[in-house]
């Protein structure tokens, strides 16, 4: 599969940047002003978003050839989870994710941009949904239960992870399949459910729309792709020339592809040079910014590759290499809000994404799941007498051994 990064840098936005309401001067959000804001009009949800994706973007675009996933997804199926988070748990989540430490203020600003993405328009299809699956008869915290379906739209649904593990595993994956119309599918893997689970948070995000300007299947053709490593590859190639937004400077050209309804665009954004490593190292939200800032309606002929495909990221590794590290400690992590009957830690964070663009326009559809389990009391040391030992029973006052034995075939029967 060819390296077609050079489009994809913007993509991984395709949900999150849709809400963009204003910039911010450089690469991340101001983090003591995000923190600290005490009100939702303060808090400006969309831009700490974006730049969690461009955070997220840093960490995973040197493990696969092409890149996508949605921060949207990622972003609200965290802030569930951070909604039960206390203590520096709570605080090494807000840090990565640009959360504020208000969590009403997070809460009110996810419901409005989830009434948002889930207001109805006809001419495109983009809905999310969220679910905590809780394993049957576990208590939840009954306040952080009505956050979530309040705030979040969570559908809080309990299953047998102990008794049925893979039963529990197929109905997840089967509601996450319905929310993105099939094009996600087992997103938890074989497995990953045990013993141990105690909740599952789940998100869905599903984006279908037409280009205000299709493409004429006519004027699709192979064309040559210049690889970064300087090979050469022939691919379907779009064609058109219109009217659109663009812009440019020295290092790289921005085009605007807007979708029916015209509250949704694609922003593409193509660097000078045919390897892009450089230039996707340069990149930061704020110059984003500045590149969209600088459009203008312009005559423009685009030559656009059709792609589409998979892709799929176990994010264990790369929050914790941003800063969640408590979170994923059985022995430190607090999610006490989630539930005060005992310990939980995050055991898996997985995403898997899908995008399709052709004539006709985009598909797109992701899901993100966080397993947590209830963390086993901290040892050091284990002891399983799995062989033959010896026993002894000892006053300790006289240091007098009363009983002494061994167990070479452990046999037991109640004595009447």
């Amino acid at each position: 599969m060819g390296k077609i990064k050079s489009l994809l840098i913007v993509i991984l936005c395709i949900v999150s940047l849709l809400f963009l309401s204003g910039c911010i001067e450089d690469s991340t959000v101001n983090t003591k002003t995000t923190i600290n804001a005490d009100s939702i009009e303060e808090y400006d949800i969309a831009t700490a978003n974006n730049a969690f994706a461009f955070d997220m973007y840093s960490m995973i675009k040197d493990d696969v050839e092409n890149v996508f996933f949605s921060p949207y997804s990622i972003f609200t199926t965290m802030a569930i989870c951070y909604d039960g988070a206390e203590g520096s748990t709570k605080e090494q989540i807000s840090n990565v994710f640009y959360y504020p430490l208000s969590k009403p203020v997070l809460e009110g600003s996810s419901k409005k941009m989830i009434d948002t993405i889930n207001s109805d328009n006809d001419a495109y299809d983009l809905k999310t949904a969220n679910a905590l699956w809780v394993l049957e008869e576990y208590p939840l915290n009954e306040q952080y239960a009505l956050n979530a379906e309040k705030y979040y739209g969570g559908m809080i649904a309990p299953l047998d992870f102990a008794g049925q593990p893979e039963e529990s595993r197929s109905v997840i994956n089967n509601w996450v399949e319905n929310k993105t119309n099939d094009k996600i599918k087992d997103l938890l893997a074989e497995g990953s459910i045990d013993g141990n689970a105690r909740l599952i948070i789940t998100n869905a995000v599903y984006f279908n729309g037409t280009w205000l300007q299709e493409f004429e299947e006519a004027g699709t053709r192979k064309r040559v792709f210049y690889l970064s490593d300087g090979q050469e590859k022939k691919v379907d190639t779009m064609y058109a020339i219109g009217t659109y937004n663009y812009g440019e400077n020295k290092n790289a050209q921005m085009l605007e592809l807007p979708y029916k309804g015209d509250d949704i665009s694609m922003y593409i954004v193509l660097p000078s040079e045919n390897s892009i490593e450089e230039f996707e190292n340069d990149l930061t939200l704020g110059y984003y910014n500045e590149l969209k800032d600088n459009l203008n309606s312009d005559e423009v002929k685009i030559l656009l590759p059709k792609f589409a495909f998979e892709a799929r990221a176990e994010l264990n590794e790369p929050l914790q290499e941003m800063g969640i590290v408590d979170a994923f400690d059985p022995g430190i992590a607090d999610f006490s809000g989630i539930s005060a009957s005992s310990g939980l830690s995050i055991s898996e964070v997985v995403h898997q994404a899908y995008i399709g663009v052709n004539e006709k326009g985009t598909e797109a559809a992701a899901a993100t799941g966080i397993v947590m389990e209830e963390s086993l009391p901290y040892y050091k040391y284990e002891f399983t007498a799995d062989h033959p030992f010896m026993f002894f029973i000892e006053d300790k006052r006289t240091d007098c051994i009363l009983f002494m034995g061994k167990v070479e075939s452990p046999e037991y029967e109640e004595m009447s």
